[in-house]
């Protein structure tokens, strides 16, 4: 009686939902984990549910000849070797730069083109035929050439076979009548099958008495006088990656509201009260300068954006699912916008943040200092980083994203051709990512060369430490560079410079201002990986890294070198063969650090007691995979081979082996040893087990297999492919989706870790460097004291 009471008095005083919700709760004894669950699922539920499903034509092709129209061009028409559109038929719709409301044209459709080399041309029967069908607005035929089946709102040509008497399949031209809708505000859109056909010439080897028929289709605009084009199709159709962004808005939105509901209701607190509970936990990381926040921040938005990204990818593999026409699930210009994007968000938006963010973390505990030398800088740099994305991803709402590739290659990218204003969004996001990376690099340089505890000498630094200083030079060398060649762009874009696309300009010029940045780039992202490894091989063997100075020189001429290989992207070019052979052999150099470091880490696991944790084996795996990368690295420093090789699929082998297998996987190493001192708790070492296995064995069937379609002629960047790669594209797809499923195993162990994991203590691994000197998570200033770093005879002579 006592708690029915509760629930009528309140009923006077919140809402309804909230009522019913406690009435539910004390009725059927709900824990908190059902009900969680129980609310996550209805809201993806609901999440997909209420995705918006913007359609060219809503009612499509009329079902009954819908096959025969996307086979052959016309329903009357089914000839065995027409089944696949050709280019060389060319239809042409003639119509009114726009129109009134309710108002009637006059409309021509032309055809030319056709299967003239079969057999002479012959004027008579049987010429073409068509299908026409309008988004919105009424067709009506004017002649005995055209004619509008009974029940159906396509117009298609008359004679032959198409079930009509008249002259309208001894033709290629047709008129008929548009009347526009009753509003000027929408776009209205054409949909055309053409068929071609080379009249009754018969060729010897045919007893049909026809010389084979060609098709093709196409999609013809016509704007209101008042309509807004809102998008690259101009009437607010949704592409599979708006629809996408909206799936995220309303799973994001629907979560929170169940989120701030269910405390609510178990808390018995008010609305008000929860929003400023969740304020009071908001608040500091909004504006927090403390290194430990800021690094975590970026760990966090990198390994969003990352599945971000990855969603991307999966789009790009379940488009290259079978060979598709354009718009069977993306149109080629929305492919191209979603490569575009994938690839800027894995380096730029998910490598980069995340290697920052273990540096803000974990540096200044390496080297002894209570933070970074500008707190406030590093605080700006991080907040560019999100606002660069979310500017670079606005694309997609006004158009289309960019769709110039992640090299941004002019004279394309500084053209009319690319997406607008999605392209201009990609080049000022880019800018903003540029000024975030540059106020990093400068923050950690001068912490790391003025800030170090006593005793932190260089050479006693950990090798992660060094890596990022090695890394740091990088970016202050060549960022600075790509933004410029960025500004640049942009003038050309923006204020009709011709600094790429002039009569007296190079195209060439970008080329080389974006690989001077972008192959530094690649060793920006696989350098800090690098030192992940040297961490955690030398922590898991139970003895120091072996050859810690040549791990350093090591790292040192790799970036060194790096400036100095940026060439071989562009062996294609006609540059000189002189600068192309120097570039090869330079390249080939970088083989010989790197293979230090492989040796190292061997010597290292050689006669140590290995133990093989999560952490060690993702550091394993991601040595097998890099060095799988590295081998078919020097395949692509050979000129020949590079030659043959360009623009291919073993070139996206090549560089995700490196990417994901070397840098991400090193990262996913760096969290499951690094999240005990992070959080306090050790990651489950099962799920941790299951997620390497899997990951390792799907990660090499969705990529290794790259290598051979790229053998095989199958050039990257394209939305379609030969049919005779399919199954092995097919088998490169499933994959690729198994990878990307068996990651969310890693999400629900980070938070099931954080919720229910074991008490680390501050030195769960028994690890070597300074950071595993303080507790776990560190104080508020990192150290209670400065420390001082002696080594073990200098702690004996102090004895």
């Amino acid at each position: 009686m006592r708690r029915t009471k509760f629930i009528v008095l309140n009923i006077v005083e919140n809402n309804i939902l909230e009522c019913w919700l406690k009435f539910t709760l004390l009725r059927y004894k709900m824990d908190r984990a059902k009900l969680l669950s129980f609310g996550i699922i209805v809201t993806i539920i609901f999440a997909l549910s209420a995705i918006p499903t913007g359609e060219t034509s809503p009612n499509g092709i009329d079902p009954s000849i819908s096959s025969l129209v996307e086979a052959n061009g016309c329903s009357c028409h089914n000839v065995g070797d027409a089944q696949s559109p050709n280019s060389n038929v060319i239809l042409n719709l003639t119509m009114p730069n726009n129109f009134t409301a309710g108002e009637t044209y006059t409309l021509t459709l032309n055809i030319t083109g056709g299967p003239n080399d079969i057999a002479p041309m012959v004027e008579g029967p049987n010429m073409g035929g068509f299908m026409l069908k309008a988004s919105t607005g009424t067709l009506t035929p004017i002649d005995g050439n055209v004619w509008k089946p009974e029940d159906s709102s396509y117009l298609t040509h008359t004679g032959g076979a198409a079930g009509q008497d008249g002259d309208g399949n001894n033709l290629r031209e047709w008129k008929f009548n548009w009347t526009a809708p009753e509003s000027d505000t929408v776009v209205a859109e054409f949909m055309v099958y053409g068929n071609s056909v080379n009249g009754n010439a018969k060729d010897p080897s045919d007893n049909n008495g026809n010389s084979g028929d060609y098709w093709n289709s196409g999609t013809f605009l016509l704007a209101g006088k008042n309509a807004q084009i809102t998008d690259a199709g101009g009437h607010g159709e949704l592409s599979g990656p708006q629809k996408m962004f909206y799936a995220f808005g309303i799973v994001f939105i629907t979560l929170g509201v169940v989120v701030v509901g269910y405390r609510m209701v178990d808390k018995e607190e008010s609305f008000e009260e929860v929003m400023k509970n969740y304020w009071k936990w908001i608040y500091p990381w909004l504006t927090t300068t403390d290194h430990k926040y800021i690094g975590t921040l970026y760990i966090v938005t990198g390994f969003g954006w990352f599945f971000v990204g990855g969603i991307l990818g999966l789009m790009i593999r379940w488009q290259l699912f079978e060979p598709r026409l354009d718009g069977d699930y993306l149109t080629y210009t929305e492919y191209n916008s979603t490569f575009t994007m994938h690839g800027t968000t894995m380096i730029f938006m998910a490598a980069m943040p995340i290697i920052f963010g273990f540096a803000n973390y974990l540096i200044p505990l390496q080297i002894g200092a209570r933070d970074l030398a500008f707190p406030r800088i590093n605080a700006l740099g991080y907040w560019l980083l999100p606002t660069g994305g979310i500017v670079l991803y606005m694309g997609y709402f006004t158009g289309g994203a960019g769709d110039v590739g992640w090299t941004g290659y002019t004279p394309y990218s500084s053209g009319d051709f690319a997406t607008r204003p999605g392209t201009d969004f990609w080049v000022a996001g880019q800018i903003m990512l540029g000024a975030s990376s540059t106020l990093t690099a400068v923050n950690f340089l001068v912490t790391m060369l003025r800030m170090r505890a006593p005793g932190v000498t260089l050479m006693r630094m950990p090798l992660f430490a060094w890596s990022i200083l090695v890394t740091v030079f990088l970016l202050l060398l060549s960022i600075p560079v790509f933004t410029v060649a960025l500004l640049l762009l942009m003038a050309d874009r923006t204020f009709g410079t011709l600094y790429f696309s002039g009569p007296e300009s190079d195209p060439i010029l970008w080329q080389h201002l974006f690989w001077y940045f972008g192959h530094p780039e690649v060793y920006i992202v696989i350098l800090p990986a690098f030192g992940v490894l040297s961490e955690i091989i030398s922590t898991f063997s139970r003895r120091p890294i072996f050859g810690y100075t040549s791990m350093v020189y090591a790292m040192a001429t790799i970036g060194i070198i790096s400036f100095v290989v940026y060439g071989h992207h562009m062996f294609t070019t006609g540059a000189d063969p002189l600068f192309r052979f120097i570039v090869m052999l330079t390249t080939m150099l970088v083989a010989v650090p790197t293979g230090i470091k492989i040796f190292n880490w061997l010597a290292t696991m050689t006669g140590g007691s290995i133990v093989l944790n999560t952490p060690m084996l993702f550091a394993l795996g991601t040595v097998i995979t890099f060095t799988i990368g590295g081998i078919t690295g020097i395949i692509l420093a050979s000129i020949p081979l590079d030659i043959a090789f360009h623009d291919t699929y073993f070139v996206v082998a090549h560089f995700h082996y490196v990417l994901i297998g070397g840098t991400m996987f090193s990262f996913i190493a760096g969290v499951y040893y690094w999240y005990p001192k992070m959080v306090g708790k050790i990651m489950d070492e099962r799920l941790g087990l299951l997620h390497f296995a899997t990951t390792f064995i799907f990660f090499n069937a969705a990529f290794y297999p790259m290598h051979n379609v790229g053998i095989s002629g199958m050039p990257r960047r394209y939305a379609t492919y030969d049919e005779s790669l399919t199954e092995l594209n097919q088998f490169i797809t499933i994959s690729a989706m198994l990878f990307g499923l068996v990651q969310l195993i890693f999400v629900y162990n980070v938070i099931y870790s954080y919720k229910y994991g074991k008490e680390a203590g501050d030195n769960p691994w028994n690890g070597w460097s300074l950071e595993w000197a303080t507790s776990s998570p560190p104080p508020e200033n990192s150290f209670v004291e400065i420390p001082t770093l002696i080594t073990a005879e200098e702690a004996e002579r102090n004895e």
